[in-house]
């Protein structure tokens, strides 16, 4: 029996998330305690310990209403790396998704296109990840705009989940309070930015909006209110508004490509999708 095999794999509950973020923190991903908790009150996250008690791997799957759900997280520190942990965990949060009739989606980095793609997944739309390193020396177009009234949690939350294509109430929530400072609203059109913080940077987005001017004018909002390193998840197919990240001196730092198993038809309305939430959250 491989060594491996002993290892059960178990849910994974708050006394997890120090050993959580430790993951984490060991493959440079920006999450932090809050993140570790808002997934695991939204979905079920799973993990493997080491016979010393150690976290060594962990997976999570988040249900988003009835037809689809999420894959993230899917982490193995380094020396237990190359012993098929991933990839039980991946099959195993397949097989909770599927069960409960859900399609599996995820975004997926280029290295893990080539893994999923023979177990069905299929492209939808691609998306980069754009930094900058000091957001406040941006002389933005505009400041002005409607900050975010957590009165109005229910029409984001509704709003989200049409251009989504998903309820996804306890994640949007968790943004609603992470970004007060800088969330904002464009009420004439119902589009909305919210963000988080994060270990190593702020990451603005969702940014959904009817348009590229309404995305710009609640991004100029943000970046007015934000300090220090930002990261927006940016969708390919909105030209218009990459180039005003290219603009204030934003850099590409990785690519991501949004894929689901077995369904070649993207969920949700992404012409409206500027900027994702990250590729934990979708």
């Amino acid at each position: 029996m491989a060594p491996t095999d002993t290892l059960d794999i178990i849910d994974l509950e708050t006394q997890h998330i120090s050993g959580a973020l430790l993951l984490s923190q060991e493959a440079h991903w920006n999450q932090i305690d809050s993140d570790w908790r808002m997934m695991m009150i939204a979905g079920n996250a799973i993990g493997m310990e080491a016979p010393d008690g150690r976290l060594v791997a962990s997976a999570l799957s988040l249900p988003y209403g009835s037809e689809f759900g999420w894959i993230s997280m899917v982490l193995v520190t380094k020396d237990w790396q190359k012993k098929g942990l991933a990839t039980r965990l991946l099959r195993t949060c397949m097989e909770r998704l599927e069960e409960n009739g859900l399609v599996p989606v995820l975004d997926a980095t280029p290295a893990g296109e080539n893994v999923y793609r023979p177990l069905g997944f299929v492209p939808h739309f691609s998306f980069q990840r754009w930094e900058h390193d000091a957001v406040e020396t941006i002389n933005v177009r505009a400041a002005e705009g409607e900050r975010f009234d957590a009165a109005r949690v229910q029409p984001v939350i509704d709003r989200d989940a049409a251009i989504f294509g998903g309820d996804r109430r306890p994640i949007i929530e968790s943004l609603v309070a992470r970004s007060t400072e800088f969330s904002c609203l464009d009420k004439a059109t119902n589009g909305f930015l919210l963000g988080r913080d994060g270990r190593v940077a702020s990451q603005i987005g969702p940014i959904f909006a009817d348009g590229e001017d309404s995305a710009g004018a609640m991004l100029d909002h943000a970046l007015a209110r934000v300090n220090g390193r930002v990261f927006i998840d940016v969708c390919d197919h909105q030209a218009g508004f990459t180039d005003r990240l290219k603009e204030y001196g934003f850099t590409p730092q990785r690519p991501f490509l949004r894929m689901a198993k077995g369904r070649t038809e993207s969920f949700g309305v992404p012409s409206n999708m500027f900027a994702m939430s990250g590729p934990e959250l979708g």
